[in-house]
């Protein structure tokens, strides 16, 4: 993170890739259109990194094993719902 150059490079292709599949998908009516690759990018990366970074405190609260192979299919499934619902155009 020293140098910011650097750390956009790497992530370049990565939201350039995203802003290709977003479009294609506007194009062919599968998404709505208007979505900002960033914005959907970190929408992920939300969903996943406080779940993630949270789940021995959110475990004791919820009194479930939230690393279990079925809590992380459920939310995985959860996730591509949330996130599908925004993408997909009515």
């Amino acid at each position: 993170l020293d140098d910011p150059t650097r750390v956009r490079e790497m992530n370049s292709p990565l939201i350039a890739t995203l802003g290709e599949v977003l479009e294609r998908g506007r194009k062919e009516g599968t998404f709505r259109g208007g979505v900002d690759p960033v914005q959907l990018y970190v929408s992920i990366a939300g969903l996943s990194y406080f779940y993630l970074s949270n789940n021995h405190t959110l475990s004791a609260i919820f009194g479930r094993d939230l690393l279990s192979a079925k809590a992380r299919n459920e939310r995985l499934a959860h996730m591509c719902d949330v996130i599908l619902g925004y993408l997909l155009r009515d």
